[in-house]
């Protein structure tokens, strides 16, 4: 594990400033921008972000600073509280644009006019602004003023659809994979936004949508309906086939799951995964007739499929499947998921743990790449983070901070626009500015 500050080189963007006003929905595409040396300043609210009330909450913390969701996508930012319904705090909103880069913002177009924040008005402030909108919908289209949520883009991008069992609802993906999705797409377009800056002097506007981002997590869903004219549908363990193939799906083990995709020619195919219940058991019943012949000509999903198109061997077929997929699971149910997947990989078997956050935390791989990051934060304790989704040898991301307090750098901030301590101390009265740190 890595302790913060633990490189003094500039991160690769650290001549960048980045006013981030998103909603929860943008915050990761702030952090990615901030891990890479910018310094992204949060705006929030004077009553704080809405992630701020987010659960799980850490132990013994006070609101609103205890959300683990806030901690962990605002470490890297400087944090301001202005409140932008006020004359005043939009006047300061566009002082600060003047010394920054890029804006992040999750506003709908009719939220944009009542601010006073338009496209326009905020490029008099800074004619070469990156101006990015980190949105559920997109700014235009006839939802662009409704409202949304990550089940909501979930279910309207068709990956529900597809998520969950044959017999079962449509299910969610976890942890908000619809912001992280967006967050990941608006950060993209803004590199490329300013390395495009940088080659003409000119600004413009970065669109990222939650439900367009979405949309490939369907894989070829789409093109199947367009093309073949079918809609594809939850399979659950099936895997496209419509019935249970041995070795393909989720399996249980002494001490939690493993997921076993042998069905095909990549890999060792389903000879190896018998390779490797021999060498864990010793011996194997699917070494004996009728299983092993019929396990060295035919146990692919290819070869498989046309057998089950027979009617006259269907049946047969079908019975000798589940014959082998009762040895399959007997296998699996006797050895921990972790000796499955090494002994596995040896093999080329394609098998893998399937691990909670706690085996992640105990992950060999991680800790011999030094992936964890900690940092002593002075309200909240020890924290350690999960590290970058890359790693630059030239300009490493880092950790250089926690998450802000609601308002911390308020004062700093203003102060490095020219507002001297009165007016700060008339606004804060006022209200329109927040946190005296």
């Amino acid at each position: 594990m890595t302790m913060a500050h633990e490189t003094d080189v500039p991160g690769v963007l650290s001549d960048l400033r980045v006013l981030d006003l998103t909603r929860p929905i943008g915050h990761y595409a702030g952090r990615l921008l901030a891990d890479l040396g910018a310094d992204v300043v949060k705006v929030e609210p004077v009553d704080g972000d809405p992630a701020r009330r987010w659960a799980p909450l850490l132990p013994d913390v006070p609101a609103p600073e205890a959300s683990v969701s806030f901690v962990l996508l605002n470490a890297n930012k400087r944090g301001i509280a202005l409140d932008l319904e006020d004359e005043r705090g939009r006047a300061l909103l566009l002082r600060l644009l003047a010394t920054a880069d890029v804006l992040l913002e999750s506003w709908t177009p009719a939220e944009r006019a009542r601010l006073h924040l338009t496209d326009e008005i905020l490029r008099h402030a800074r004619p070469d602004l990156i101006h990015a909108s980190v949105t559920g919908w997109g700014t235009s289209g006839p939802y662009a003023e409704w409202a949304y949520a990550d089940i909501v883009a979930n279910a309207m991008s068709g990956v529900m659809t597809l998520a969950g069992f044959v017999d079962g609802p449509p299910e969610q993906l976890p942890d908000h994979q619809g912001h992280h999705a967006v967050s990941i797409n608006a950060a993209a377009g803004v590199l490329a936004a300013l390395l495009h800056r940088d080659a003409t002097g000119a600004g413009q506007v970065v669109e990222a949508s939650m439900l367009e981002s979405l949309l490939m997590a369907e894989e070829t869903a789409m093109q199947q309906a367009d093309i073949l004219g079918t809609d594809r549908a939850r399979t659950g363990g099936q895997g496209a086939l419509g019935f249970k193939m041995p070795g393909l799906g989720i399996y249980k083990t002494t001490d939690g799951h493993a997921y076993a995709m042998c069905t095909g020619n990549a890999g060792s195919g389903f000879p190896g995964l018998v390779q490797l219940i021999r060498t864990l058991d010793g011996a194997s019943p699917l070494d004996d007739e009728p299983y092993a012949s019929f396990i060295a000509t035919s146990m692919n999903t290819a070869q498989i499929t046309l057998l089950m198109a027979d009617p006259a061997r269907a049946p047969q077929v079908r019975d000798l499947l589940a014959e082998i997929e009762a040895e399959v699971v007997a296998f699996f149910a006797r050895h921990p998921k972790e000796t499955v997947y090494v002994r596995g990989q040896e093999l080329r078997v394609l098998v893998g743990a399937v691990n909670g956050p706690r085996d992640i935390l105990a992950s060999r791989q991680l800790a011999a790449r030094a992936w964890w990051r900690e940092i002593e934060d002075p309200l909240r304790g020890h924290l350690r983070y999960p590290g970058f989704p890359w790693a630059l040898a030239g300009t490493p991301a880092s950790l250089r901070r926690p998450a802000p307090r609601l308002g911390e750098h308020t004062d700093e901030i203003l102060g490095e626009a020219g507002l001297g301590a009165g007016e700060r101390t008339l606004l804060r009265a006022a209200g329109v500015i927040g946190g005296a740190w």
